[in-house]
């Protein structure tokens, strides 16, 4: 049942079925087109089907709601894509906003930094400073991992 398509262009579709219309008008001809397009994309359609299986979803104002939340700066499609991707395995991180991880890698490399201070100095005051950074990166983690699930 692998049928190709009847027509191998357009022009050719045109040719059939003008030939059988003595002097057609420019509604006509643009009526010949619709149907060429509309069989042609039909017969595409159901190629691409036997190769590539498609599934039609339906979301309720909620979940449309959350995806759009959660989205960011990506299509509706990619995003769906992805989580899928996600979900199979195919794709072991999950979808982050780069600023945010930016930002955490920045406060971890200076964290760092003021430990290295600390065991250099065993000082009060600095102890006190990497108490209040980790205090910071543990609400910028519950906040992304919030808005990832």
């Amino acid at each position: 049942m692998n049928k190709t398509f009847p027509y191998t262009s357009l022009h050719d579709y045109l040719e059939t079925k003008l030939s059988q219309i003595d002097n057609p008008i420019h509604s006509q001809i643009k009526e010949i087109k619709r149907e060429y397009w509309k069989q042609y994309y039909t017969y595409y359609r159901r190629q691409k089907r036997k190769i590539r299986k498609e599934y039609t979803l339906g979301f309720t104002p909620e979940y449309l709601k959350q995806i759009k939340d959660k989205k960011g700066k990506l299509s509706v499609s990619e995003f769906l894509y992805r989580t899928i991707e996600q979900a199979i395995g195919n794709n072991p991180l999950p979808v982050q906003d780069t600023s945010v991880l930016g930002n955490i890698d920045r406060q971890l490399t200076h964290l760092i930094d003021l430990m290295e201070e600390l065991l250099a100095s065993n000082s009060n005051e600095l102890s006190e400073q990497i108490l209040e950074h980790i205090e910071v990166l543990e609400e910028q983690f519950s906040q992304t991992f919030k808005k990832n699930r």
